[in-house]
């Protein structure tokens, strides 16, 4: 029927779905008009519908479609002009994700790059809250040296993050953490960004991204140090297991070879330290050795009576 329910019915429903399974007068079936819903993957049947839709002048399914010929896909053949068309119809209204898809497709991905159209494009899809235009907007800016440039890159990176963009949390965590664009240092709200950001275990996935992995652990180690007066090893209350965790996962992604070099004499440097005390008495190693604990690798202790 071409209708929409809200996000937040949307995950209601989801929820349900997954809790008790849905009746099967329900399964497979639009939540509004009950109609069949097409068959997942079936682009045959999908694009007839959409297509219908787009000749009504309905703004999602023109942007829909015109992704499809701007790319050829999903059954529709290569058709750049038709592609733009559809999007331009569907970008008049306002429609967000095509003002986002203009954008793009003037960055160079799908037509030749357009700086002026690019940017026009991305700031009307992020004015209009579009989560990905903002985080891309703020990329785009921060990359920039014009005027403001870092002030506009921080204000779209927090529009994004308020909507749970993983990327952009890391980043303002890591701005806070080294006071860039114009931030004072906080290393508390470095800390809250940069745990935001594997929040979702899709989006903020160490393997993909490390760079919020190791801001985590320097600000987790630093953090220590503010609040304990640089005593570290308070039971119960050390860094030194979490920053150790979170940089020997950094050190599992894809890192640049010098910050790669760094995780590793990070590591090595704790490491060094804290094995020559136990964790829980301060005793000195001597000439034993003092055993690590299996489970956080991040403590050694000298007998049973202090694991």
């Amino acid at each position: 029927c071409g209708g929409w329910i809200c996000k937040h019915c949307g995950d209601e429903r989801n929820a349900k779905y997954k809790a008790e399974g849905f009746d099967e007068m329900y399964r497979n079936k639009c939540p509004l008009c009950r109609e069949q819903m097409p068959i997942e993957g079936d682009y045959k049947e999908i694009g007839t519908m959409i297509l219908k839709h787009a000749n009504k002048g309905r703004a999602w399914a023109q942007m829909q479609l015109g992704t499809w010929y701007l790319r050829g896909m999903n059954g529709f053949a290569l058709d750049k002009q038709k592609g733009l068309q559809l999007l331009e119809q569907a970008a008049d209204q306002r429609d967000p994700d095509a003002l986002f898809m203009m954008a793009l497709a003037y960055s160079g991905e799908m037509l030749e790059r357009d700086e002026s159209k690019y940017m026009y494009y991305l700031k009307e899809a992020a004015d209009l809250g579009h989560r990905d235009a903002q985080q891309q907007l703020a990329k785009t800016y921060n990359a920039r040296r014009w005027n403001n440039a870092k002030e506009k890159s921080l204000h779209y990176f927090t529009l994004a993050a308020s909507q749970g963009d993983a990327e952009a949390r890391g980043m303002l965590g890591h701005n806070f953490m080294r006071a860039e664009c114009g931030l004072t240092e906080s290393l508390v709200l470095a800390k809250h960004y940069s745990e935001k950001y594997f929040e979702d275990e899709e989006e903020g996935d160490p393997y993909n991204n490390s760079f919020p992995a190791v801001n985590l652990s320097y600000t987790l180690y630093r953090l220590g140090l503010d609040r304990f007066e640089r005593i570290m090893d308070i039971p119960g209350h050390s860094p030194i297991p979490k920053s150790l965790f979170w940089a020997r996962r950094a050190l599992k992604g894809d890192l640049k070879v010098e910050t790669n070099d760094l995780v590793i004499k990070f590591i090595s440097m704790i490491e060094t330290k804290e094995k020559s005390r136990c964790t829980n008495c301060r005793k000195e190693a001597g000439s034993s050795p003092l055993k690590r604990c299996i489970r956080c690798l991040g403590a050694w202790y000298c007998g049973k009576e202090c694991q």
